[in-house]
Formats: C-alpha cells, sequence, structure tokens
C-alpha cells in the first residue's frame, strides 16, 4: 500500500511537477520507508512516491514513469530483484537501485550486472551517501537519455550517407559527430578539496580515438578515478566510450574496492562490445583522510609518482588483463598497489599516445624520454607539467608522425600550484 504522506500531485518548494525528479521508493518496513520518505522530503526537492507493496508500485507505474526506484531486496509479495526486473521491462532506462542488508552483497554485485542496476546501498546507509548515490543516479540517467538522443543523431547522419553519395564532406560530417559524441561525456570539471586537486590534458587524435576519464565521489572522503583508451578509432571507438562511462558510473559505489570496479567494468564491456573491440583501463581510488590511494592497473603505461621533495620519478607498476577481452571468470585484475601521497607529490597517469610517439628512426618516446623529461619538469605546476611533457613528445617525435589520443591525469596532493 502507499505510505502516508505526501502523494503525486504536490510540489515541494514551489517547483512544478515536471521540474521535480520523480522518486520511487518500495520497502515492506515501514520504519525504513517513512525514514527514507522523510528525509528525501526534507533535504531534498525530489517528488517522492513510497510504497510498502511491490505490487502496489508496480500498478503505480502503469500509469506512468518516474526517474529513479529505490527498492528493499528482500520483500514478502516478491524480493527486490524480481520487482526492479519488472521495473526494467517497463521503463529500460529508469535507474535503479537495490537496498540491501551485508550479508545480501553478492547478489547484489550480481545483480548490477544481469539486470543493468545502477548501484546498491548496504543497510545502515549513511544519509550524504544515499543522497550522493540518487543525485549521481538522476545523472546517469540523464547520460543515458543524452546518449540516446546522440546516437539517434548519428543514425540519421548514417542513413543520410547511406542515401546520398559518399564525398569527403559526409565523413568529415560522420568523424565530427564521433568526436562531439566522445567529448560531451568527458567531465567539464573535477571534484576538488582543500589537499587534493585534479588536471586533465586531453589531446584527441585527427582520426576519432577512444580516451576516457573520470572521477566519482564514493563517500564524503573516498574518490574513484577511472582512465582509459578503448581500441581503434572513429565511430565505434567513441561510443564505446559511453559504455564505459555507464558501466564505470554503475560499478563505483561507497564501499567498491578499485579491483571490484576494474572487474565490474571488464564484464559490462566483455557482455557489451564486438570481440574485436575492448580497452586498456586504470582506477585509482583515493582517500583524502589518509592521501592514500589504491591503484590496479589493466593494459595502461604504468603510473608515476613525482616526489617533489626528493626530486624523484618513481614509476608504480601494477599489472592486469585488458578490459572486455575475456569473461569474468578468466579475468584477473591483478593486485591493488597502495602509495602513500606526501605534500607535493604528484600522481601522473597518461595513454599510450604520448609514449608511443615515433621519430624519424622508429624509435618510442617511450618510459626513457618520459621520466627524462618529468624529471625535468618535476617543480611545474600541473598544467605547466602536462604542456612540457607533450611539448617534448612533440619535439621528439618525426614531422609527419600521426599522432593516436593523448591524456594525461594528475593528482595533486597540495597547493594546486605546487612544484
Amino acid at each position: 500500500m502507499r505510505n502516508p504522506g505526501k502523494m503525486n500531485g504536490e510540489t515541494q518548494m514551489g517547483q512544478t511537477l515536471k521540474s521535480q525528479p520523480h522518486i520511487l521508493l518500495v520497502d515492506d518496513e515501514e520504519m525504513v520507508l517513512n525514514s527514507l520518505s522523510s528525509l528525501l522530503r526534507l533535504e531534498t526537492d525530489y517528488r517522492i512516491s513510497a510504497f510498502d507493496s511491490p505490487k502496489e508500485a508496480l500498478e503505480m507505474l502503469r500509469e506512468g514513469a518516474v526517474d529513479l526506484v529505490v527498492s528493499d531486496f528482500l520483500m514478502p509479495e516478491m524480493d527486490g530483484l524480481q520487482f526492479l526486473a519488472e521495473v526494467k521491462k517497463m521503463y529500460p532506462q529508469v535507474t535503479r537501485i537495490l537496498l540491501t542488508g551485508y550479508a545480501d552483497k553478492r547478489n547484489a554485485i550480481k545483480a548490477i550486472n544481469e539486470l543493468g542496476l545502477f548501484q546498491y546501498l548496504e543497510k545502515p546507509w549513511d544519509n550524504e551517501q544515499l543522497k550522493l548515490i540518487i543525485r549521481n543516479g538522476l545523472a546517469h540517467q540523464g547520460l543515458e537519455t543524452s546518449l540516446m538522443e546522440k546516437i539517434g543523431e548519428l543514425d540519421k547522419v548514417l542513413l543520410q550517407r547511406d542515401e546520398l553519395a559518399q564525398d569527403y564532406g559526409e565523413l568529415q560530417q560522420e568523424m565530427e559527430l564521433a568526436r562531439h559524441l566522445q567529448t560531451s561525456i568527458l567531465p567539464d570539471d573535477f571534484p576538488e578539496t582543500d589537499s587534493f586537486h585534479f588536471l586533465a590534458k586531453y589531446l584527441p587524435a585527427l582520426a576519432v580515438g577512444g580516451d576516457f576519464y573520470d572521477v566519482i565521489p564514493l563517500t564524503d572522503d573516498r574518490l574513484a578515478i577511472l582512465l582509459a583508451d578503448m581500441t581503434g578509432h572513429g565511430v565505434q571507438a567513441a561510443m564505446s566510450t559511453t559504455l564505459l562511462k555507464i558501466s564505470f558510473s554503475r560499478f563505483a559505489n561507497q564501499n567498491v574496492t578499485a579491483r571490484e570496479i576494474l572487474a565490474g567494468v571488464n564484464e559490462a564491456l566483455f557482455k557489451t562490445l564486438p570481440a574485436q573491440i575492448f580497452a586498456a583501463g586504470m582506477v585509482v581510488i583515493l582517500d583524502t583522510r589518509t592521501a592514500q590511494c589504491s591503484i590496479v592497473n589493466g593494459g595502461l603505461p604504468h603510473p608515476y609518482l613525482l616526489h617533489r621533495k626528493t626530486n624523484a620519478a618513481e614509476q608504480i607498476f601494477a599489472n592486469g588483463l585488458l578490459l572486455g577481452a575475456v569473461a569474468k571468470e578468466q579475468y584477473v585484475s591483478g593486485d591493488e598497489t597502495i602509495i602513500q601521497l606526501c605534500e607535493g607529490d604528484c600522481l601522473f597517469l597518461y595513454t599510450d599516445g604520448l609514449s608511443e610517439v615515433a621519430n624519424e628512426k622508429d624509435e618510442q618516446f617511450d618510459d626513457n624520454g618520459l621520466r627524462h623529461s618529468l624529471l625535468e619538469s618535476m617543480h611545474k605546476s600541473s598544467a605547466e607539467l602536462a604542456d612540457h611533457l607533450i611539448g617534448a613528445a612533440r619535439k621528439f617525435g618525426k614531422e609527419d608522425y600521426e599522432w593516436d589520443d593523448v591524456t594525461i591525469l594528475t593528482l595533486q596532493s597540495g597547493s594546486r600550484n605546487a612544484g
């Protein structure tokens, strides 16, 4: 039955119903349902519908869609997985979140892949974490909607290309759309703290490539960082980066490890991408309280930790399999490498478009050129450091070298301009 309280027709804080995200809550325990409803009504502008019966919740959904669903796992009429599976049949694009006890964590993780759940949240939940997951879930839905629109635009261009003569102008239009699709899902800014700062430098190839990066808050003091490089170029590579974005958002939640995120992304890509398409990727989880980073690498070049106080560039060795190449039963994400960031340290991540630049002798810039340039620019700001590395690679490469995508992502400890 519907939980007492604000009904569908009500508005909050003077907003119209159309502008308010509509959240559906389902839990057979009245105390839990009241707690969730009260929190979201008091501390957010969302429109809330709450039910203690999943069957009655489905009846409401037959009248119209909502923006996000939060469901308990263990319920007498039907369990949360059955309920969310029905929701998916009715509205595949609606973001779905599962509430679960710790003992059900394995089933929750399994459901993320099988049912396409956005995330799960363990009971007892943290209120701030709950609100963060819901905000991210709503943003995730917006991303998928935008992706579908862009895919529609791309389909129109491809249809026009098939119907008309395939001249150079049409090809350029297709590539420009692919480039726009790829860059539109990259973050405009990053989460900032007083002690840690991010910088990204992205140089797309002339032929559209597949580099991708993102930073997602897990909790108030934990951040998940992803850097990845899809194989291939063109429309297919650009489209594949959207799957990276969606799967990273889906698996990055409060209690997850870097290994679990990478394994989840691998499974999602393996199930979705063609056999010849896969990705190299790296996940870093930063704990802002302890200044520790946990790093798991699946095929990207080994990152560097710049110790500015000692003028040292330490290469961080971490190995694992590429993403999307094998099923989860065969996937090995490798060990997590833990590093400690000190004041002034800079973690330097990059894709192989930088290290594989070749000169007239077909010699690559590789680790030797990279380390030398890092030591040269050790005390520059993150932005100056990235520019120096790219400039050094350009100077090293032959004049007609056809560049791959280049992405540099830095994590600076201490002052933004420390150097």
